[in-house]
């Protein structure tokens, strides 16, 4: 079951879900299929299984950014910063299997979907667990269902990896920028890390404020590293 955080204030946290999917006119088979048959698939079936599960999961699409910025900078955010991208891979189009190699390189927690009886996925990801669909009443249900047990894997097992890529990088050591769902503890510990750099440092911030102020002047090349780490975690207003 998919599980509802609140801070410490009590305010819910809303977990957000991007679509990755076809969606201008595709030619499948021979087939036209139509930018308005797919947006009919993403509101029917897809995004209403994935609210249907719990309405503090906020879903979106490419197409429904209305951000005046560049929609492939957005797309890219959504990428980094969503806590979960679901893709649906019925129709082997470039720019999902190229936005799903994106979000594979950086971060986990990507769920792999296709309606039942399309075309086999690529090699390189055909290893891979799938959730197959059907378009129909008693298929919203079953893709429900199917979701829901994926969130819920995520949510308890949060450093489980789903990318062969991924797997394969860690276990030869490299080390690649971690997308962490707490901002402010990733920024206390980046201020953090700069005092520790720096003895100077750790010694004035146990001396008396005049002290601080002297250090910190003295060591400015640590200032910006520390003031940002401050300000993003909320310990220190801009």
């Amino acid at each position: 079951m998919f599980v509802a955080y609140h801070d410490l204030k009590g305010d819910l946290i809303v977990k957000t879900c991007f679509v990755v999917m076809a969606i201008g006119d595709q030619t499948y088979n021979g087939k036209l299929i139509t930018a308005a048959e797919l947006r009919d698939r993403y509101n029917g079936l897809i995004r209403e299984s994935i609210e249907s599960i719990s309405e503090e999961i906020k879903v979106v699409r490419a197409d429904d950014i209305s951000n005046s910025g560049s929609i492939t900078s957005e797309i890219f955010k959504k990428l980094i910063l969503s806590d979960y991208v679901v893709v649906d891979l019925t129709y082997p189009n470039p720019n999902v299997f190229y936005e799903l190699g994106l979000r594979h390189a950086i971060r986990n927690k990507t769920i792999l979907i296709k309606e039942k009886g399309s075309v086999n996925a690529p090699f390189d990801i055909a290893g891979l667990r799938y959730i197959e669909y059907q378009d129909t009443g008693s298929g919203l249900k079953k893709l429900k269902g199917e979701l829901s047990k994926a969130f819920s894997v995520y949510d308890n097992n949060p450093s489980h990896l789903d990318s062969d890529f991924l797997s394969l990088a860690l276990s030869m050591g490299m080390c690649f920028q971690k997308m962490s769902q707490d901002p402010k503890r990733d920024a206390k510990k980046k201020a953090m890390q700069a005092i520790l750099k720096n003895k100077g440092l750790m010694a004035a911030f146990s001396s008396p404020e005049e002290k601080h102020l002297a250090e910190l002047l003295a060591n400015a090349e640590n200032l910006d590293e520390i003031v940002d780490g401050l300000v993003d975690s909320g310990e220190l207003d801009e």
